[in-house]
């Protein structure tokens, strides 16, 4: 497997507990998705993997799995023996409609029954103003059905739901464990409550709900453990919390990145030549991994959670193990943003100003103040467009930033203590040859080294955006 890009040497655990494996993963065509299916594909040698895809857009599940495939992300597998082909016809996309009682077929029923043993749920509506029964549709009834389904899996060994480490961030110190305190008494009487609801009263009840929660996104995410320890603590089932999740570090390239939200969204200005004022307090701590780490650890806790037994979590007094994958050392602060960024500028002029391009206040007025100016050379810039028959995109681009920053500031203005016992004796316990394949201790991870290749990341996947539109 060399020829891949795996680290060789002497086969660890991980990597013969996933051999000749059959896995399911939901989200796989999203961000965290895409690279843990590459990465299983290249580095282990599964025997199959299924994927749980809805058509969309008037794409079958067939031709979405193409899509998925075309990612650049998939390079270095189409680079290896035969293009690629043996390791990409082990995926089998099967399609899925959560919004049915019935979400898959008899037949892929059948099918999924008898052979799938890992399951890895990272299926997820991101969206952080999302309606809160829409959230919850998504986030929680969604995995619900799920697991109702894989229940019935005889052969099942571990499922590793991906949940956020901001799923409780209205506590300053988290720890690895579920938080049952839902308001409402849960998020059943939520739903049921929203039913006899008018959209306005829905809006209206919206900040009651959510609390101290800042979006519906965090609140949901909260509510899909809860549901979890209450429902499937007889599975095999564990949470995976994860921080911001940012461009790789080293796979599948350093610096890739297909979507905007988050650190690289916020970063397009500075591509642009423009300043952007961020609110937040400068001294706050910035809980980040990048999606190589990130998936590194996914497949490391899938191992060690299937070696976990119940009575091993009784003893632990723990029916769900929860790994809270962020760090106490080696964290970035607000303050620090502007001066790694401009690591990753080429011109030693980029290097030196480029710090100033994202700043973080903790002044509203001067960051509304900053966002007027923008606005106002945005309207210049289209109308200028407008004159010369070009597409008016200035204003529109500049609001789309507006509205990130906006939905992202409490993350900025926040700072979190962390319990992660679990996560730390899982990096113990895997092999010094394995933590090469599998590396995922942020603790250790060079920050400068990585912002190298951040800008780089998002002005290439701009790059790949732009070639994307002109040939729709």
């Amino acid at each position: 497997m060399g020829d891949l890009g795996c680290v060789p040497g002497a086969e660890g655990a991980i990597r013969k507990y996933y051999r000749n494996k059959t896995v399911l993963i939901t989200g796989g065509t999203g961000f965290i998705g895409k690279v843990l299916l590459e990465k299983l594909l290249r580095c282990f040698e599964v025997n199959k993997v299924f994927l749980l895809v809805r058509p969309k857009r008037n794409r079958t599940v067939t031709q979405r799995l193409e899509d998925v495939f075309e990612d650049v992300v998939f390079d270095n597998l189409k680079a290896s023996p035969g293009g690629g082909k043996p390791l990409l016809s082990k995926v089998i996309p099967i399609e899925v409609n959560f919004q049915s009682d019935k979400v898959i077929s008899a037949e892929s029923q059948r099918v999924l029954a008898a052979e799938v043993e890992i399951v890895f749920n990272v299926m997820a509506s991101v969206k952080f103003n999302e309606d809160i029964d829409t959230a919850l549709d998504t986030n929680v009834v969604s995995s619900r059905k799920l697991l109702l389904m894989v229940e019935q899996f005889p052969a099942l060994q571990s499922i590793v739901h991906v949940s956020t480490f901001f799923s409780n961030c209205h506590r300053s110190h988290i720890e690895e464990r579920i938080y049952g305190d839902l308001p409402f008494g849960g998020f059943e009487n939520i739903l049921r409550l929203f039913e006899h609801l008018s959209a306005a009263e829905k809006d209206a009840l919206k900040p009651l709900i959510l609390g101290p929660m800042p979006n519906s996104y965090t609140f949901s995410k909260r509510c899909a453990e809860v549901m979890i320890h209450e429902q499937f603590a007889h599975l095999p089932i564990a949470v995976f919390r994860p921080p911001i999740v940012s461009s790789a570090y080293r796979e599948p390239s350093p610096g890739w990145v297909n979507n905007f939200n988050g650190p690289a969204g916020l970063v397009v200005c500075a591509i642009r030549g423009q300043v952007f004022w961020c609110y937040g307090a400068d001294d706050a701590t910035v809980h980040m991994v990048p999606v190589d780490y990130c998936v590194n650890a996914l497949l490391a806790v899938g191992w060690n959670n299937a070696q976990r037994t119940r009575t091993e979590g009784l003893l632990h007094g723990e029916l769900v193990p929860v790994y809270n994958y962020a760090f106490r050392d080696n964290l970035i602060r607000n303050r620090d943003a502007g001066a790694l960024l401009a690591r990753g500028i080429d011109s030693w002029v980029g290097r030196i100003f480029g710090r100033y391009t994202i700043h973080i206040t903790s002044s509203m007025f001067m960051r509304k103040l900053f966002i007027c100016y923008l606005l106002l050379q945005a309207t210049i810039a289209d109308l200028v467009r407008m004159f010369t028959g070009k597409k008016q995109i200035h204003y529109t681009n500049i609001k789309r930033l507006v509205n990130l920053d906006d939905s992202t500031s409490y993350f900025r203005c926040h700072s979190w203590t962390v319990e992660n016992g679990n996560i730390r004796r899982l990096w113990d316990r895997v092999s010094p040859e394995e933590k090469r394949l599998l590396p995922f201790d942020v603790e250790t991870l060079d920050w400068k080294d990585y912002f190298r290749y951040f800008v780089k990341g998002v002005a290439a996947a701009l790059q790949r955006m732009r070639i994307a539109k002109r040939q729709c």
